[in-house]
């Protein structure tokens, strides 16, 4: 039979092995409690927490010593000033750059496994890693025009006007030659002087062109005629002719080319003439010219210094002297000692 009596209203005590299984599970959930927070403070709103280091992963220890860093807290350098905000967190290397950085001397102490609390830790974006510099380009400089370079099987090397063809032949000048000749001993006609003026000259037009009657438009020299005269160094024969194909005579070189540099004229001009025996051919409306050419260093005479020749037809070889000289006049080129280019001052001694 049950008893109808209610159960009676004091509790048992509990025994002595019931409170120790009570502290062990407190104690167990509460380690595990710590245990988690200390691993994972973010999680919980307690970064600024301090744990033991047993709840906490150690800082990975760097595979080299390759990646730059500064000076530890512990150096001379001065401490930053105390911020107002939160402390910041140690920055630990990352494993990417940790792996990338081999080779390189350390500049300054590596951080320990686990930074102080507070420290600043820099961590270079990439790491250095010595290159050796590219070498140095350098441009080459423009050659300049070497003389000497041709040779001419008809000029002998003992040529009294060698070293004025070479020149000019270097300096595309000259360029009329075939079958390795240059034909020094050649008369020169008005067409070809006017196209070795027109390479020669880097002078600006003074004037208007003229429309000669025996130039057309498709003449091969009629650009280089319509220079030389634009220039101021040739001009034209009555009728607007100008003979393209005449052979230049001596006269009309020096005058063409004392009248394109524009000589002054001296005023002894007949003084300076006297330095030719065949002075008197010289016509009166060319007397200043020559004078100022004979001056101007720009008069070459072959093979005999006091005579001038002036209607004599003018050589390739005297042509190309007297151009060169003409250079020489106007800065271009450096003088080339001959015998055959007349000084008034060593002449008149």
């Amino acid at each position: 039979m049950s008893s109808s009596q209610p159960p009676s209203g004091k509790r048992k005590s509990l025994g002595f092995d019931e409170l120790i299984a009570i502290l062990v599970a407190f104690g167990t959930m509460g380690a595990i409690l710590f245990w988690v927070t200390g691993k994972n403070p973010n999680q919980f709103g307690v970064k600024n927490w301090q744990f033991p280091a047993v709840f906490s992963d150690s800082a990975p220890a760097p595979a080299s010593r390759g990646i730059l860093m500064p000076a530890a807290p512990s150096s001379d350098l001065p401490a930053p000033a105390p911020a107002k905000s939160p402390a910041p967190r140690a920055t630990t290397l990352i494993p990417s750059l940790r792996n990338n950085a081999t080779g390189v001397g350390s500049l300054g102490p590596i951080l320990p496994q686990n930074p102080p609390v507070g420290a600043i830790v820099l961590v270079p974006q990439t790491p250095i890693v010595g290159e050796a510099s590219p070498p140095a380009i350098t441009k080459p400089k423009g050659a300049k025009p070497k003389v000497g370079a041709v040779k001419f099987s008809d000029i002998p090397d003992n040529y009294w006007a060698l070293p004025f063809i070479v020149a000019l032949v270097d300096r595309q000048i000259f360029t009329d030659f075939t079958d390795n000749k240059f034909r020094p001993d050649e008369p020169m006609t008005r067409a070809e002087l006017a196209r070795l003026i027109e390479r020669m000259s880097d002078k600006q037009p003074v004037q208007k062109p003229i429309n000669f009657a025996d130039v057309k438009d498709k003449n091969p020299a009629a650009s280089a005629i319509d220079g030389s005269v634009q220039k101021g160094y040739l001009k034209g024969y009555p009728n607007n002719e100008f003979r393209p194909t005449k052979d230049v005579p001596r006269l009309e070189v020096i005058v063409a080319l004392a009248s394109g540099l524009k000589l002054k004229q001296p005023g002894n001009a007949s003084k300076i003439l006297e330095l030719y025996t065949d002075r008197k051919q010289v016509p009166k409306w060319a007397v200043d010219k020559v004078a100022a050419a004979t001056e101007g260093g720009i008069v070459v005479n072959h093979p005999k210094p006091e005579l001038l020749q002036p209607n004599k037809a003018a050589t390739r070889a005297e042509v190309a002297a007297m151009i060169y000289q003409a250079m020489v006049k106007n800065g271009q080129v450096p003088a080339k000692p001959s015998q055959y280019v007349i000084d008034p001052v060593k002449s008149s001694k």
